[in-house]
């Protein structure tokens, strides 16, 4: 049997009795050197020292038949981005048995004074910096290994434009404990070395934020800032976005934004993703800046340029929206970065580009087109009578891009 054991922060006064308990029943136990001090009644019992999971997986593999007791000692919780898949992978489950104890995790919001019952995490160690979620919403522990520091992480996020609180802690439940709480300009500025360090980075509210305004499709028209550019109307907008299905996760590319007001809405919901606005006006790409600012958007960027020249720029996504495209459908729809099985939606207000976008999209690459027909009437009060108000009729072309399969 494989006892993976938790034991915390790594000190004796963490220990509950029971842990202590099963590692002294144990025939063997692997952990660090560290980790062997705390159990000085299992003095007798055979000791293997692993400076790695992985390492740690091979020693199981090599004594599993000549014990009948493993003990698998563990920092923290094994169960928080901890050994438990590896073993899980190895062993059967059968064979397994673990016991948690306090985590980093836990210790940190403890010193910060807040639940982490809502909150996200992410593992850093051995991932790409970019990685880091854009759109921060709720309180964001960052666990960091050798190579990349708090100083990296902080200077991202003002790259990004974020400026957020971020608490630092290091040898939680130690004697030697660190723990801060700055904002990310000091951090970046920080001369300490704040490498396998455990961030907690608190989500920025803005009055006007869609994480304030709740998370929503069908922001009002008089809430966008708004100029001389073109902008989708609330009643387009919502049946744009419902054919795109846009989930958490999505990257999503949108092109001729006008003022953004559909970039703005997809990126709350893609809130976990990212978006690429494509514009060439300089006073529509203005005006995005303009709205990017009022709701507090980290999750959106302004790409300047022309489609599909621009597509260089562009990593792949998984929903295409086409506004304008400056006469040039063809190759945008061709050369578009979309994955397979991705989403694309167009708009056209007239009659031809509809039917061409409907004849270009049944001759490439696409499947499951829909073609929908929408003119909205708006009926506001006049001198107490309400008057119709029509809307420009739109056209909206929805269809997945086909998957290949080899």
């Amino acid at each position: 049997m494989i006892h993976i054991i938790g034991v915390g922060p790594e000190e004796k006064c963490w220990l509950p009795p029971i842990m202590q308990e099963i590692a002294a029943a144990c025939d063997l136990l692997i952990g660090n050197s560290r980790m062997r001090n705390l159990f000085p009644e299992c003095k007798k019992t055979k000791y293997l020292l692993s400076a790695s999971f992985i390492q740690t997986i091979e020693l199981l593999k090599n004594h599993i038949k000549d014990y009948t007791n493993i003990g698998v000692l563990v920092s923290g919780d094994p169960g928080f981005f901890g050994i438990v898949p590896l073993i899980k992978e190895e062993f059967p489950l059968e064979e397994t048995k673990i016991y948690p104890a306090i985590s980093s995790l836990q210790l940190l919001f403890a010193r910060a004074g807040i639940s982490w019952n809502n909150a996200s995490f992410i593992d850093l160690e051995g991932q790409d910096l970019s990685t880091l979620p854009r759109a921060i919403f709720k309180p964001l522990a960052v666990l960091l290994g050798e190579d990349i520091t708090a100083q990296q992480v902080a200077q991202l996020l003002l790259e990004r434009g974020q400026n957020p609180q971020i608490s630092i802690g290091f040898s939680l439940g130690r004697s030697n404990e660190y723990f801060e709480t700055v904002n990310a300009v000091k951090l970046a500025h920080s001369p300490r070395k704040l490498n396998n360090v455990i961030l907690l980075i608190y989500p920025i509210r803005h009055q006007n934020s869609w994480q304030s305004l709740g998370l929503r499709i069908g922001i009002p028209d008089k809430d966008f800032i708004r100029g001389e550019a073109p902008m989708t109307k609330a009643e387009i907008r919502v049946q744009v976005l419902a054919k795109a299905q846009i989930s958490l996760y999505d990257h999503i590319l949108d092109v001729g934004s006008g003022t953004g007001s559909i970039s703005i809405e997809a990126a709350a919901i893609a809130n976990e993703g990212m978006v690429y606005a494509i514009e060439n006006n300089a006073e529509a790409q203005q005006l995005i800046r303009a709205n990017m600012r009022k709701f507090a958007v980290p999750n959106l960027k302004l790409v300047s340029g022309t489609a599909p020249e621009v597509f260089t720029k562009i990593p792949p996504v998984n929903v295409c929206l086409i506004n304008g495209t400056q006469g040039r459908l063809k190759e945008v729809l061709e050369e578009a970065p979309l994955v397979q099985g991705g989403r694309i939606v167009v708009t056209a207000v007239s009659m031809e580009k509809a039917s061409r976008g409907l004849e270009l999209l049944k001759s490439l690459d696409y499947e499951d087109i829909e073609v929908v027909s929408l003119q909205a009437v708006r009926w506001p009060e006049v001198n107490s009578f309400h008057i119709a108000q029509a809307l420009n009729p739109v056209f909206i072309l929805s269809a997945r891009k086909i998957v290949h399969t080899s």
